[in-house]
């Protein structure tokens, strides 16, 4: 028996889950706050529904297997995909809907760093408008999940696939090689050029097509119609409060996956470009109408953002963990049902607090409240239950004072 994690997957301790709960909450915080509302949906999907709109690329990394009933299914690699299935399961639901979700997610991809085939990832979904106060919005929030939950400096780099689809146009791509040429260009800040070219060879798509697309966007030549829309997106996302300083548009930018419709982005830490992007998304207007079977598109936009990449990137120099603010000390077994006692009222009072339960001397206790990080000792023994007090000490300065029980929850409440 493998006493390990299987390959591209690992255990989160309680220090790593504090550390993610809190970017959580300030994520939360930021999408409430523009009207969203969380949703969860299955770990698993149907196969089909996930590889409808994905391109074959990214049907080779989804998790599939057969269930007992023989029915083909995928973990799901993306929540965009169950989240149109929610709303093209009821299209009378009112417009605009506003989603956002931090969930888990596998995909079958080879393990790097930023990488892991289990993952978490944060994001939104703007679902019923095709206006471009909508893809300001999504960019807006974007930027400021990031401002919250990192100090680096970053970048969102904006491209539309109606500038890709126009240089593609002129060069005289067929819809089949569209989608190839886009996630070839997707591919130049993994792989070198040499290397893409040979894969187009090999798939039968002619290079000097990528070449040309390359040149052009190289010496910014776009359609100006093309340009227009875009333009528009970043006016409004400059006006809503991302700093100009943190957008830029990029043509290289096409983004993978065949559902984009409009303007994508991606986001990168600044002198941790390499990384790979922490937040990315777009415009996904034909996405929805495919699982609804209708004709009419259903217009969307949104972003996910990575959290492993970004802890993985990002500074965290600030972070330390601590399981509980304070740690009651029985030095006695005497005292020790009176200790459970204030530990517990304490705790009704809603303080983090641990109490020691393997009747250890209070040498081993203050040695694992030094190890564990913990804060403040509350130190109980026969003399401060006849006082009808503890002594608090302060484990990083090494200081003791002694508190009555009756204003002890008022002296704890200060110290945190």
């Amino acid at each position: 028996m493998k006493l390990q994690t299987p390959k591209g997957t690992r255990d989160l301790l309680p220090s790593e889950n504090d550390k993610r709960e809190k970017i959580y909450s300030k994520l939360r915080e930021v999408f409430s706050s523009y009207g969203y509302g969380e949703v969860e949906t299955p770990a698993f999907e149907y196969f089909d529904l996930l590889a409808e709109k994905s391109g074959p690329e990214v049907e080779k990394e989804i998790y599939s297997f057969e269930d007992k009933g023989g029915r083909k299914l995928g973990l799901r690699f993306d929540p965009t995909v169950p989240i149109a299935r929610i709303v093209a399961s009821d299209p009378s639901k009112p417009k605009p809907i506003k989603y956002y979700y931090i969930t888990r997610m596998w995909r079958y991809d080879q393990p790097q760093a930023g990488r892991m085939r289990e993952f978490w990832q944060a994001g939104c979904e703007l679902i019923g408008t095709k206006e471009p106060e909508a893809d300001a919005e999504v960019l807006k929030l974007a930027n400021e999940c990031l401002e919250r939950v990192t100090d680096n400096e970053y970048i969102i780099k904006v491209n539309s696939r109606e500038i890709s689809e126009a240089i593609a146009d002129e060069v005289g791509a067929t819809e089949e090689e569209k989608s190839e040429l886009f996630r070839s260009i997707d591919k130049l800040d993994k792989k070198t050029r040499g290397e893409v070219e040979e894969e187009l060879k090999k798939k039968g798509i002619d290079t000097s097509k990528f070449n040309e697309m390359l040149e052009k966007i190289d010496k910014n030549e776009v359609p100006e119609e093309a340009r227009k829309n875009l333009d528009e997106v970043m006016e409004k996302a400059v006006n809503l409060g991302v700093k100009k300083e943190n957008i830029e548009i990029d043509m290289m930018i096409t983004r993978g996956l065949d559902y984009y419709t409009g303007f994508v982005f991606e986001t990168f830490i600044k002198g941790k470009e390499e990384k790979g992007s922490v937040c990315s998304g777009g415009r996904y207007d034909s996405l929805i109408s495919i699982y609804s079977n209708s004709d009419e598109e259903t217009p969307a936009t949104g972003f996910g953002l990575g959290i492993d990449r970004l802890l993985e990137i990002t500074s965290e120099d600030e972070y330390e963990y601590k399981p509980v603010d304070f740690y009651v000390c029985p030095v006695k077994e005497e005292v020790r049902e009176k200790a459970m006692e204030i530990t517990s009222k304490l705790r009704e009072e809603g303080f983090k607090v641990d109490i020691d339960l393997m009747r250890r001397r209070l040498s081993k206790q203050l040695n694992y409240i030094n190890s564990s990080n913990i804060p403040y000792a509350l130190i109980i023994g026969p003399q401060e239950i006849e006082n009808e007090e503890v002594t608090l000490k302060d484990m990083k300065e090494g200081t003791e004072e002694k508190i009555s029980l009756d204003s002890l929850n008022e002296k704890l409440g200060e110290l945190i």
